[in-house]
């Protein structure tokens, strides 16, 4: 049986100051699969994802999260879908005064009114899920690299979301670490049956974790599928992105 859609654009046209950013723009993202967004430097890569999330407002087009529009949406309906969905941003955005522990349960304190007991025990839950057990009572100073974005990986999935949104999560990561990470997004999206949704430029990160792909090339959508299908597509782009031309 076919997985669900859970989130659909449709003709999305999005610009700045009279430039065009993204050109109608048409694509699915199903469930419980890892969709990498792919591009060229200035392509509309993050903008296309602040657009789904709504940091940005398109100048045509729809966006369908969990089957409802989001557009227009009334700012309580769709605060019940930000709860939904989650997001890990590119510097992590971790706060230095606040432990490890307390970072990991801002959102928790936010938008639930359960108990500081059970808060905590979410809190190690989570980190369990990232393998930083030991990190609890951590600031974010003493911490490697990857393990601030293990961290807010843990923040990010803190009020278990349906939609988890990455923006180059393996930036400033060794090869070992970046390898690393995406196992734990791997496994992450096998435990909790999530759907990722992913910025990037890593190629081995895409090779290992993309169930489907989307090229970007000035905005407009070039090519949407397989990582399989790209390479038989011969779209030159693609192919110069990924290094094929060179086989």
């Amino acid at each position: 049986m076919e997985k669900e859609n859970v989130i659909e654009i449709k003709n999305l046209t999005a610009g700045f100051d009279g430039r065009t950013v993204l050109e109608n723009i048409s694509l699915e993202i199903k469930r419980n699969e890892i969709f990498v967004i792919l591009g060229s430097s200035g392509g509309g890569k993050t903008t296309l994802l602040k657009h789904i999330i709504g940091l940005l407002k398109p100048e045509k087009g729809s966006i369908s999260v969990f089957g409802k529009e989001i557009l227009n949406m009334e700012i309580d309906e769709f605060e019940g879908i930000l709860k939904r969905i989650g997001m890990l941003f590119q510097g992590g955005a971790l706060l230095n005064s606040m432990a490890v522990w307390e970072n990991i349960a801002i959102p928790l304190e936010q938008h639930t009114q359960l108990e500081n007991e059970v808060i905590s025990n979410i809190v190690k839950q989570k980190l369990s899920l990232v393998n930083l057990e030991d990190a609890y009572y951590m600031l974010p100073s003493e911490l490697s690299g990857g393990m601030k974005k293990r961290v807010s990986l843990a923040r990010a999935i803190a009020m278990d979301p349906e939609i988890l949104f990455f923006d180059e999560p393996s930036a400033g990561l060794d090869p070992i670490t970046s390898s690393d990470l995406d196992e734990l997004i791997l496994d992450l999206k096998k435990k909790l049956g999530i759907t990722l949704v992913i910025v990037t430029h890593e190629l081995e990160s895409i090779k290992r974790i993309a169930d489907r792909i989307i090229y970007l090339q000035k905005g407009k959508n070039i090519f949407c599928g397989t990582i399989e299908e790209a390479k038989i597509s011969h779209i030159e782009e693609i192919d110069r992105f990924f290094g094929w031309d060179k086989d």
